[in-house]
């Protein structure tokens, strides 16, 4: 099914050179959040789904093989060893069989020092969650946000204008920059979102003066979204904000994070994803990535029977041992979506039905740096997505491209693989 008919009034070249014939200057389209939020907004329109959020997970050096595949569900989702703590949200998934890490010419790249490559990346190519946060983020307070766990050091999932990005690994760092010090007394994004909104309206009044009839009417339209919007922040702001935004329950024990200790990743991971679940949560962000760790895998896990690192689990001649900690792997993605099931929306429907969880890797099986057979996923995507299925793949990049098609965005982000497999957009 294709969802791109409707996209090429919003085609952002064709835009521009709208905007450029009503005499508007280069310098003001560049400061100008409403004219980049107005394109945004006509995709939004075209789009027939229900989709407006994506979190990009990367989970570090594929999965075991050892005669069978050790995560990959039968048809019939009776999981496998590592893919059993996804067990009570495999009805949201959509896992992935002969999956390879490739590269844009469709050739094997698995292996260590390929991290950006899980979410797409290749060559001078800016990662999926970079094109996603100049589309469906660029209107965001936050075009998007990375979290980390444990994930400094060995290479990043996002390369942006060919340099790849360091995450946050701090989960306190990381809640404080998105809803600052103040979070308790004061509603942020409220705040945010009103001075936002202020600004687009001078940029109405001032588009009003320079535009034809055709696209003054569009704006009228624009206008009037944005004024119910404004009476609504200001309702919210009267108290009626969701109270988990003003004033979240997060990090209830006082957890203070520190690099230099290793043995807290369950702790780490678990509150970078209430972070993320409750900026998407707010409208904070529409665009989230999260590292669980990194190629070279130094995280130790304390309270598994394996208390080694992951790499030498991975390495070390027993596949028991990498199951255990690959299965631990998929504990903190099923932790996730849980979260996202268990979240409303302002709406006050569940967040995985408007959210689209993308799990990428950058091998096969890990102990041979292989590229086929790679553990790929995605999860939620409510009505759009035909889920609890496991459908063959091909390429690693198609999952982006069957994203990318769901979200209603074919034509304006360009296909990272071969284009997106049938039987899983209903």
């Amino acid at each position: 099914m294709k969802r791109s008919k409707n996209i090429l009034d919003l085609n952002r070249r064709n835009f521009l050179n709208v905007i450029g014939k009503a005499g508007l200057s280069a310098g003001f389209l560049n400061a100008s959040t409403f004219a980049t939020g107005m394109m945004l907004g006509r995709a939004a329109e075209a789009q027939t789904g229900n989709i407006r959020r994506v979190v990009c997970v990367y989970i570090p050096d594929g999965a075991p093989i050892d005669g069978t595949n050790m995560w990959l569900p039968s048809d019939n989702l009776v999981m496998a060893p590592t893919t059993e703590p996804l067990n009570s949200v495999k009805d949201e998934c959509v896992f992935f069989k002969n999956a390879l890490i490739s590269d844009a010419d469709g050739g094997p790249c698995g292996g260590h020092g390929n991290t950006s490559k899980a979410f797409g990346a290749q060559g001078y190519r800016n990662s999926y969650d970079v094109l996603l946060e100049r589309t469906i983020g660029v209107n965001s307070p936050f075009p998007s946000l990375l979290f980390g766990v444990q994930s400094n050091g060995h290479g990043s999932a996002t390369k942006k204008d060919n340099s790849e990005v360091v995450y946050q690994d701090s989960p306190n760092a990381m809640f404080n920059r998105i809803f600052g010090s103040s979070v308790n007394i004061n509603p942020i994004g409220i705040q945010r979102s009103q001075s936002i909104l202020d600004i687009h309206r001078e940029e109405l009044a001032a588009l009003k003066n320079v535009l034809g009839s055709a696209e003054l009417t569009r704006l009228d339209e624009h206008l009037t979204s944005v004024e119910k919007i404004k009476n609504r922040l200001d309702q919210q702001a009267q108290n009626e904000l969701d109270p988990a935004c003003t004033n979240p329950a997060w990090n209830l024990d006082g957890f203070e994070y520190s690099a230099e200790n290793k043995t807290r990743f369950t702790k780490e991971a678990n509150l970078q994803v209430d972070t993320a679940v409750l900026a998407l949560k707010c409208n904070l962000t529409n665009v989230a990535s999260i590292m669980f760790g990194n190629h070279q895998s130094e995280h130790a896990i304390p309270e598994l029977s394996y208390t080694a690192d992951y790499h030498q689990s991975i390495h070390g001649g027993n596949v028991e041992t990498y199951t255990i900690t690959r299965a631990y792997l998929s504990e903190r993605l099923a932790y996730l979506i849980e979260a996202l099931k268990n979240t409303t929306d302002d709406m006050g429907e569940p967040l995985i039905n408007s959210t689209l969880v993308l799990q990428s890797t950058d091998m096969g099986d890990g102990n041979a740096h292989g590229s086929t057979d790679a553990p790929i996923m995605l999860a939620g995507g409510g009505s759009t997505i035909r889920r609890g299925q496991v459908v063959t793949l091909d390429r690693h990049t198609n999952m982006f491209d069957i994203a990318t098609e769901a979200l209603g965005l074919s034509g304006v982000i360009e296909n990272l693989g071969t284009g997106p497999v049938t039987g899983v957009i209903a």
